[in-house]
């Protein structure tokens, strides 16, 4: 799970039964919008724009959530920031546009245990600077996500790792304390990332800052980076996957993430495109002459995420605007259907294949309000706290004209049952931080959260939500029982057992209200006309994806 500022084939992979990724098969995508199947919701959703037919020079792209507050893959746990890492360092397990995995600089990998995890590791790549991958490079990458010293936000996706060892010149072996069917999926979004140990060694604390601030292996090389202005990549000419060559020689990457600018910069042709649009800029984008608005099938979800203060930890003032929110109000007019509304913490796009059924009869089962809300259940609610009286804080992201008209709009639903909202509008940068510095949540109640899971497990957000040591637990939830659910859960590589762990746990933190679910929300993605190739789904944030964008013609 990130927040905000936190989508060929290989007939050659082994299967891992004991953990936790079928590699030939995989997670399939999500055919709907991710949120409640009963919404009424219809909305075309795509998994990629056709592939491009030749190269450009320069794309012109836009990371709309702002400048990546570093390109350090154990800091990455924002959207701008993943993205950007993506293109630069390879993973050791591909993520497919649909959702699904295939080899990176893993060729295979096997279980000769339920504790340990073997990888074969590709022979034959080499970092920008000419030096040759090897065991060494992809073990030291893997080991800083351990490293306390480090304090990597990946950690969670390494809880049950023992050693990580290279155990041959292309050859690294992992041990677990105890079976985890997540961690292999983790291989293919930020977890799995592989640079140079050298590099890191010697760079020390400025690694993953400024213009030479890392050393991958990716299809792009970092070319330069203007503090507040834009980034830079180039076109890195001796890729080993021909299927993720980069098709522009550079790319000039913007952080413009006024909506209105946006959309002008957007519709006017100055930028080429962008991933994560604003709802709020599709009518205007909506018919332009000089590209396309597409929707893909996201991971994504917004939610408001208690704070750690006396309003975020009250259960009855979470209840309350839970059941009060108009939830399809959102999704229609402010999202211009490119959301669902949503009631549980993971969205149905997360839910495994295998499984479904199993956790569509437990959503179907939830005591959820109304999609356009219940004030008199939410006023009854209110009654119970002894709060009632006093003025709850939202904090959102300053310029987002989509998130900015949410919360407002929450704040006219919340008069209404008698609770006073106030909106804390936060500048990108401070926003960002704020998920991982408590100091700038400080006088916040809530915030308005747009997360993404980084793969199709509900484990991978459960890991950093609702168990005593999650990441985004600000408000120290702790139920017992949930968390041995949640533990057991990890632990089992059958998918139908798996299910039913999770959906009783899921049944005890929802009837808290562990946090306020709104949305499933679908990636946006705006392409001129003059380009095509990108992913339309959340793959576009853990693969290469500006990569294979290049000429429409």
């Amino acid at each position: 799970m990130s927040p905000k500022h936190r989508a060929s084939r290989w007939p050659l992979l082994a299967a891992v039964p004991l953990l936790g990724l079928t590699a030939c098969t995989g997670a399939q995508p999500s055919t709907g919008s991710g949120g409640d199947a009963s919404s009424g919701a219809s909305l075309s959703v795509g998994i990629t724009t056709p592939t491009a037919k030749g190269d450009i020079g320069t794309l012109r792209w836009d990371l709309p959530a702002g400048e990546p507050g570093s390109l350090d893959y154990t800091r990455a746990g924002d959207y701008s920031s993943n993205v950007i890492v993506a293109n630069l360092c390879d993973t050791l397990v591909r993520m497919r546009a649909d959702l699904s995995y295939a080899p990176g600089l893993a060729t295979s990998w096997r279980s000769p245990d339920p504790t340990t995890l073997v990888y074969k590791i590709r022979s034959g790549v080499k970092f920008w600077d000419g030096s040759a991958l090897t065991a060494a490079d992809v073990a030291y990458s893997l080991n800083r996500n351990v490293d306390e010293k480090v304090a990597s936000n990946n950690f969670p996706n390494f809880v049950n790792v023992t050693a990580i060892k290279a155990t041959g010149p292309l050859e690294v072996t992992v041990k677990f304390k105890q079976p985890d069917e997540l961690f292999n999926k983790e291989m293919a979004a930020t977890s799995g990332v592989v640079a140079k140990a050298d590099f890191i060694k010697e760079k020390g604390a400025a690694y993953g800052k400024g213009a030479n601030g890392v050393m991958c292996t990716g299809p792009f090389k970092l070319s330069g980076w203007k503090a507040n202005t834009s980034i830079t990549l180039v076109r890195n000419a001796s890729y080993w996957d021909k299927a993720f060559r980069a098709r522009a020689a550079k790319v000039d990457v913007s952080f413009v993430t006024d909506t209105t600018n946006l959309t002008l910069g957007l519709k006017s042709g100055q930028l080429d495109g962008a991933f994560g649009v604003p709802a709020a800029a599709i009518p205007a984008l909506t018919g332009a002459t000089t590209g396309a608005i597409h929707q893909g099938s996201g991971l994504g979800s917004y939610q408001l995420a208690p704070n750690d203060t006396p309003a975020g930890r009250d259960e009855h003032i979470r209840l309350a605007l839970s059941k009060m929110i108009d939830r399809k109000a959102l999704a229609t007019v402010v999202f211009r259907n490119s959301a669902s509304p949503l009631y549980t913490f993971v969205p149905s796009s997360g839910w495994d294949t295998e499984a479904k059924q199993t956790f569509q009869a437990a959503y179907d089962k939830l005591d959820k309000p109304a999609p356009g809300g219940d004030a008199d259940a939410a006023k009854q609610e209110l009654a119970k706290s002894p709060l009632k009286g006093s003025t709850v804080t939202i904090g959102v992201q300053a310029g987002d004209a989509t998130e900015v008209t949410t919360v407002t709009l929450i704040q006219e639903q919340a008069r209404k049952i008698g609770l006073k909202v106030q909106i804390k509008q936060m500048q990108p940068l401070q926003f960002s931080t704020a998920f991982y510095d408590p100091k700038e949540r400080a006088g916040i109640d809530f915030m308005l959260t747009k997360g993404f899971l980084s793969v199709a497990d509900p484990l991978d957000y459960l890991a950093l939500g609702p168990v005593p040591d999650g990441q985004f637990n600000w408000i120290g939830w702790n139920d017992a029982k949930t968390a041995d659910l949640i533990a057991k859960a990890r632990q089992t590589t059958d998918a139908a057992k798996r299910a039913e762990y999770i959906v009783r746990a899921q049944a005890r933190y929802e009837a808290a209200a562990w946090s306020v679910p709104l949305l499933s929300i679908n990636e946006v993605t705006y392409l001129n006309k003059r380009v095509t190739g990108a992913p339309l789904t959340t793959a576009a944030i853990f693969q290469p994806s500006l990569a294979v964008i290049g000429s429409a013609k």
